[in-house]
């Protein structure tokens, strides 16, 4: 069976992909308390895991957190944090790929669960920095007598990475990546998948 030229494979593309949006934040709203109780547990976990005294305070709130420290006063700063930032990138993602033409066949969908498995990593480890971050400027003197300048402007980079180059870029390069061939074909680079 002849493949279909790049054009023709782009046109059902478009077509297909407000569909698929339609589709990807439907399952998003489906999905997303499970996730977001998960996220919480997860970045929870980690930050104890890495901190001593184990103090991390992450607690769901709705759709967002409440990130602070368990050894603090109770009326010591807490961030409110909104987990919407910091997952719905996966919408777009999940609608590129629910558009893209045999994106799932022949074992495809193993490369969508490993893309779900860095969209989990990465948003564990967003909601983490925004965590250091309340830990190393927004509790005052506590701040400053438990972190250093120069664990300051890590911890900034850090929360700027995920806040921006994770948000944005995440979605169209873990695409790109597990969809290789399929990218390669809508941008006419190739003829076989």
């Amino acid at each position: 069976m002849p493949s279909r030229p790049p054009a023709a494979e782009l046109r059902r593309f478009v077509r297909r992909l407000p569909w698929a949006l339609l589709g990807a934040l439907v399952l998003w709203l489906l999905v997303r308390p499970a996730y977001d109780r998960f996220l919480c547990g997860a970045t929870r976990a980690l930050a104890r895991a890495v901190e001593s005294p184990p103090a991390a305070l992450v607690v769901r709130d709705g759709d967002h957190v409440l990130l602070g420290r368990s050894d603090l006063p109770p009326d010591a700063a807490k961030l409110r944090f909104s987990l919407t930032q910091v997952h719905f990138n996966l919408v777009p993602f999940l609608a590129l790929t629910l558009a893209l033409p045999g994106a799932l066949a022949g074992g495809r969908w193993r490369r969508l669960v490993v893309a779900l498995a860095v969209f989990a990593a990465a948003h564990v480890l967003a909601l983490y920095f925004q965590l250091r971050g309340h830990y190393a400027f927004s509790l005052g003197t506590w701040s400053l007598a438990n972190s250093s300048s120069l664990e300051r402007n890590l911890v900034g980079a850090a929360r700027l990475f995920f806040d921006i180059v994770v948000t944005f870029g995440l979605p169209f390069g873990a695409w790109a990546v597990a969809f290789r061939e399929g990218v390669a074909r809508l941008a006419g680079l190739s003829a076989s998948g």
